[in-house]
């Protein structure tokens, strides 16, 4: 089975609300939530959720209070800062650093001579740090429980322990994990201290870092404690996908759409629903109505954008309902607007359906209804926090639009079925990749 590659994902984040402007995400995010628990789509190397296992051990005899100098820092993040900067000193291939959150910080610092520290690693490393991105994993598959190294974590760290030849870092033995488990809580200590990191260019405790928790040298038996966590999913479907993903047949389908750089995972799902179990069948059933009718809304919304980029002019409503995806989702939003909710009522999702897109579900002349959309953008950006994004086109007296400039596009919808969402079909490839699953 051939492994691809693929690129990190872009975080869901924009001072200028550029992200979801239909108010669509929300909604597919609870879905994939319910279908693979604890993965993220930035979510790429099973190996972080090892380092957390090794940061929970080595955090467990600080105080719950304790923070470094900084006043917000805690041992957790004191030992993140070590491991990232780690891996950049000591990796001379950089695509090895690929998935790496806050691999470029981290960069900048060492390039400068400074040590990485709060104010030079991530804005919020609790969310996009790999703390933060692997943490809800960690916990669902039973590595972290209440804040303390679980089970699975406690089985993932002596097999860690005894392939890396570590003898001493969690058992009681007094080999090379001893001292290097001393060493590193003497560095975090010292970090707190500092505020920062306090190790410089010649600490050995570097190649420890790289030698032993390089992001993608999983160990053989570290990667089958690994993977049998994530198979044993009882509150969602992660196992049953995983299973699906790496039979030869599904991954034959996933990789077509790889290489076509689509990455719509629309395909993969119809090919899992005839061997699928009735109640992964029916999410996925709610899953397809549900990204059909996004699939409209979004080329609709694009074509207008489209339209607005050329010529960069305003442009009266009139104009866009000719656009053909304007047209079909004018037909089709309220024909589907009852099945969808309908579908997502078992997973709690139809109150929040009903109250999004309610303007938009009446069969209405094309024009009222490209006219409700446009406003239906207009309060998706209004009510987003903290206090409300401006709309990508600005609306004058006589009704016409302006595209503003940041959102500029040079093609329109892609009127076409592929998922307007994704569903972590492409961290579980990348899971599977790291694992060696798979023939």
């Amino acid at each position: 089975m051939r492994l691809p590659k693929l690129s990190d994902a872009d975080p869901r984040v924009s001072a200028e609300g550029s992200i979801d402007p239909l108010g669509m995400y929300s909604i597919a995010d609870a879905l994939a939530v319910r279908l693979v628990p604890g993965v993220r789509e930035r979510q790429m190397h099973p190996r972080f959720l090892t380092a957390i296992a090794v940061s929970l051990w080595l955090c467990r005899d600080f105080d719950e209070e304790t923070v470094a100098a900084d006043g917000v820092s805690e041992p957790w993040q004191v030992f993140e800062w070590y491991l990232v900067e780690g891996l950049v000193r000591t990796t001379t291939d950089r695509q090895r650093l690929r998935g790496l959150p806050g691999q470029d910080k981290a960069t900048r610092a060492v390039r400068d001579g400074v040590p990485l520290s709060r104010s030079r690693y991530l804005k919020a490393p609790n969310v996009f740090g790999f703390h933060g991105v692997y943490r809800t994993l960690a916990r669902d598959i039973g590595i972290e429980v209440a804040g303390r190294l679980g089970q699975v974590g406690y089985d993932l760290l002596t097999t860690w322990e005894k392939e890396q030849g570590l003898d001493g870092f969690i058992s009681s033995g007094d080999g090379e994990g001893n001292r290097i488990r001393r060493q590193m809580i003497e560095a975090i200590k010292d970090g707190l201290a500092a505020g920062a990191v306090a190790r410089r260019d010649g600490w050995t405790g570097w190649n420890f870092l790289s030698d032993h928790l390089d992001i993608y040298d999983v160990g053989a038996q570290e990667s089958r404690i690994i993977s049998r966590a994530l198979l044993n999913d009882a509150s969602g479907f992660r196992g049953e996908l995983l299973r699906g993903l790496v039979h030869p047949e599904g991954w034959k389908t996933w990789w077509g759409e790889v290489q076509q750089r689509s990455f719509s995972e629309r395909r993969f799902h119809e090919w899992i629903m005839s061997r699928a179990s009735p109640q992964l069948k029916e999410l996925l059933r709610a899953i397809d109505t549900y990204e059909r009718f996004c699939r409209l809304l979004q080329d609709a919304f694009d074509d207008c954008l489209f339209c607005m980029s050329q010529n960069r002019r305003r442009v009266a409503p009139e104009e866009f309902t000719r656009l053909p995806g304007v047209r079909r989702a004018a037909r089709a939003v309220p024909r589907m607007f009852a099945d969808v909710a309908e579908l997502l009522s078992p997973f709690d999702q139809t109150v929040r359906f009903e109250d999004t897109f309610a303007g938009l579900a009446q069969q209405v002349p094309v024009d009222d209804w490209v006219e409700r959309l446009l406003q239906h953008h207009r309060r998706v950006q209004n009510a987003k926090a903290p206090a409300g994004k401006a709309p990508w086109f600005d609306r004058f007296d006589d009704g016409t639009c302006m595209i503003r400039t940041a959102y500029v596009t040079e093609h329109g919808g892609r009127n076409d079925d592929a998922y307007v969402h994704a569903y972590r079909t492409r961290a579980l490839s990348s899971f599977a990749r790291d694992l060696r699953l798979g023939g």
